[in-house]
């Protein structure tokens, strides 16, 4: 467990400090082993580590150029990409700084963009800034696992668009006001979770499970959503055949 927070602010001015100390603050428990900030672009991203995989060198922010001379994409991450060593033979041609599983998820996003979380198998909430996208045009792109196990939430606030793993640090930070709404702490205290958008808290919003957010000057430009299971239906296949894929689906899941 790891926690991620930043700020893209509407005006491309730089982020406060403070704010970005009162989110790793907030985030703390969910990061032990290490914290760095992050800033350029009018974006600052802060990290707070549990450190499982690459434990030395795993540290993030990740950088990656997309070209000799560009200003690098950055990516923070609570993650675990099941298929980073299957990602990494695909890109042979790639330079890994290091040998977090997260690195991978920021080189398929520089060679596929926007709708790079359709290639990862995992569980991850997932945040880049992309200063450099086609046209030179500065992008932050949040994406979250198909199944939602990973939490990721989002404000869009006076300062900017604002997201964290938690919505707690998002009012530590004093960018959300601590209003309840009642529909969502009746659901909350009900299911003991929500079930849509909306949270407990009036202008906090989950990043949905499968979604990716594609965020410009501070404000939404595009949702992306890619789905947890294929459509239903018959299938066509006799008791023999789906004996046997199953059998290569369940190997599959546990290969990974």
């Amino acid at each position: 467990m790891c926690g991620i927070a930043g700020l893209m602010t509407a005006d491309a001015g730089q982020v406060p400090a403070d704010i970005l100390r009162r989110l790793g603050d907030a985030l703390s428990h969910r990061g032990p082993d290490g914290r760095r900030e992050y800033q350029a672009g009018g974006v600052g991203l802060v990290h707070t580590r549990l450190a499982i995989i690459d434990v030395a060198g795993g540290a993030q922010p990740l950088l990656a150029e997309r070209g000799l001379g560009q200003r690098p994409c950055a990516l923070i991450a609570n993650a675990e990409i099941y298929n980073d060593l299957d990602l990494r033979a695909a890109m042979p041609d790639a330079r890994f700084a290091t040998g977090s599983d997260c690195e991978s998820a920021l080189h398929v996003y520089l060679r596929h963009g926007h709708r790079f979380a359709d290639r990862l198998r995992g569980m991850y909430a997932i945040a880049i800034h992309d200063p450099a996208y086609a046209g030179g045009r500065s992008y932050l792109v949040l994406a979250r696992d198909p199944f939602g196990i990973k939490p990721l939430y989002y404000a869009e606030t006076a300062r900017g668009f604002a997201f964290a793993s938690e919505p707690r640090a998002l009012v530590d930070a004093g960018l959300v006001a601590p209003v309840l709404r009642r529909e969502g702490r009746d659901e909350l205290l009900a299911l003991q979770f929500t079930t849509g958008r909306d949270t407990p808290f009036v202008g906090i919003h989950r990043v949905l499970p499968g979604e990716t957010l594609v965020v410009e000057k501070g404000r939404i430009v595009n949702r992306l959503r890619r789905d947890a299971l294929p459509a239903g239906g018959p299938a066509g296949w006799n008791a023999d055949e789906a004996e046997r894929r199953l059998a290569a689906a369940l190997a599959d899941s546990v290969a990974r």
